[in-house]
């Protein structure tokens, strides 16, 4: 910065410095630059354009009285010299370079934005050269910290459960080692020591490395961590996390995983569709051309990208003149299920499911030739063919009747239910390891897994429903029925239905068979 001054300050007023840099306006930690001696400056021709004039007018002024003591000329080149060298000094590094200006009036700062200004006043010279019209620093030789990329390497979630630490989810999500380096920075381990129950923790992984880790206390206050070249830094943020109902809907042309996928959909919400119709639909035998899906799902959405897609809402499958519709709800027991939208239906639902893993059912029900010994005999189950070590989960509530080795079964769990019916699965690799004799199991509980032990040509569970000891085919049999809603749950799951379906209709008429391309509707609900 430069004083407009013929002369260093006056003998008999000295300044101290800090004065001095309070009355022109300069940056602390700035350069001063002051020259004496008089000056003959010269028109900064380098900068601007020359403006055609006016013969006469020049005559004109030439004769007319100066209108102020201090001349314009000598300030432009003060301040365009100045300019020079503070830019040339701030390309070396570290100098503040201000888009503001002293005037030569006491204590008066121009702004660029002021619209009295004229052509040749310094600050119109700097407004001119388009420096930034408020008062900014621009540090040269400093790198920015900016966040990750939302869109790189892939995003995971896990919800914080009671006793849940900071070690702990990071192990299932196997960043154990990224976690110690977290903690090593002592606010991060401060504002993380305690995680609050029902919290969400998003992370990004990019090439194995944890990039950033979202600790979304509630919906509007999160936690943000970032990867930075000095380490992990972390700081408080506001609605920066946005869960939104999202919506896809597509038809079937080639199968359910290869169309959603190309609809936008997940791996994770692919699955899910398959257990939210695993009573209605089987995808890898009653698959059509044509068969339209819609669904709406929670939309995790952060720096305005998609970032994770939890779990499906509400979900449609069309084939032919059917139409299945399925809503999630929870029941004031904590239980979550995906249930018909007709709410007198509701008050009672199957007790039991139909099958004891999502696969591919490879043998059925009744007479058919033995594989191994040839025979023609009844086949007093069904065959469900899968990759050795798939869970076998039990398919309703009930208890461990028998478990170990049974003649050609080979290993098999056998379930006691209410009602005289039983459950079989049999030919398991192995039990669930803290599964014992007379143990308590829950509809979906983990019991074993897949294997071709006993008489077996393959990797597969044997799945019997048997009704007073007679073998019934699990495939047809009327299941039994059991009570979940109370009166106040129904009022809630129709008001709730009654909104979903309707989305889900307007949904169907974006799936059309006749589009190249599935339709989609990504807006929030």
């Amino acid at each position: 910065m430069l004083s407009s001054n013929r002369r260093p300050f006056p003998e008999k007023k000295k300044k101290s410095w800090e004065e001095a840099i309070r009355h022109y306006n300069l940056p602390t930690g700035g350069i001063e630059i002051n020259i004496p001696g008089d000056y003959k400056p010269k028109p900064a021709k380098s900068f601007f354009k020359p403006t055609p004039t006016n013969t006469k007018q020049e005559k004109k002024a030439s004769i007319a009285p100066p209108t102020s003591p201090s001349a314009k000329k000598p300030l432009r080149y003060i301040a365009t010299r100045s300019l020079l060298l503070t830019c040339g000094l701030a390309t070396l590094g570290n100098i503040p370079v201000y888009s503001m200006i002293s005037s030569p009036e006491k204590d008066k700062i121009l702004s660029l934005n002021e619209p009295y200004l004229d052509k040749n006043s310094p600050a119109q010279i700097i407004k001119d050269l388009n420096l930034p019209a408020v008062a900014v620093e621009s540090f040269s030789g400093y790198a920015v910290d900016v966040l990750p990329d939302a869109t790189q390497g892939s995003w995971s979630m896990q919800t914080v459960a009671d006793n849940d630490t900071l070690e702990s989810i990071m192990g299932v999500l196997e960043l154990a080692k990224t976690s110690k380096k977290l903690l090593e920075d002592p606010s991060i381990k401060q504002e993380l020591k305690h995680l609050k129950t029902d919290a969400h923790i998003l992370t990004q992984v990019v090439d194995g490395s944890l990039q950033q880790l979202i600790y979304a206390k509630d919906k509007d206050n999160a936690y943000v961590i970032s990867a930075t070249d000095e380490g992990f830094k972390g700081h408080w943020e506001k609605d920066i996390l946005e869960v939104r109902n999202s919506k896809i809907a597509f038809s079937v042309r080639h199968s359910v995983q290869r169309d959603g996928k190309a609809a936008g959909l997940g791996s994770s919400l692919i699955r899910q569709l398959g257990q939210v119709f695993l009573q209605d639909v089987d995808f890898k035998r009653d698959i059509k051309a044509g068969d339209k899906v819609g669904l709406i799902f929670e939309d995790y959405r952060y720096q305005g990208e998609s970032i994770y897609t939890d779990k499906i809402l509400a979900a449609e499958y069309t084939s032919g003149k059917n139409t299945y519709q399925r809503i999630r709800f929870t029941l004031e027991d904590g239980k979550t299920d995906y249930f018909h939208p007709n709410g007198d239906t509701e008050l009672k639902r199957t007790a039991f499911d139909r099958k004891p893993l999502d696969g591919r059912m490879s043998s059925g029900f009744g007479m058919r030739r033995h594989p191994v010994f040839g025979l023609f005999k009844s086949h007093t189950g069904t065959d469900f063919a899968a990759p050795r070590g798939t869970p076998i989960h039990a398919t309703a509530d009930g208890s461990v009747k028998f478990m170990g080795r049974q003649n050609g079964y080979g290993n098999v769990v056998e379930l006691r239910h209410n009602g005289d019916i039983t459950t079989l699965y049999g030919h398991m690799s192995a039990f669930r390891e803290d599964l014992q004799s007379g143990d308590s199991v829950k509809r979906g509980d983990v019991i074993g897994y897949v294997g071709s032990t006993g008489t077996s040509t393959g990797n597969h569970v044997h799945y019997e429903f048997r009704l007073n000891g007679e073998p019934q085919n699990p495939m047809t049999v009327e299941l039994p029925q059991e009570g979940i809603m109370t009166a106040e749950e129904i009022r809630q799951f129709k008001n709730l239905a009654a909104d979903m379906t309707q989305q889900l209709s307007d949904l169907r008429k974006l799936a059309s068979a006749d589009s190249n391309k599935p339709a989609s509707d990504q807006k929030g609900g």
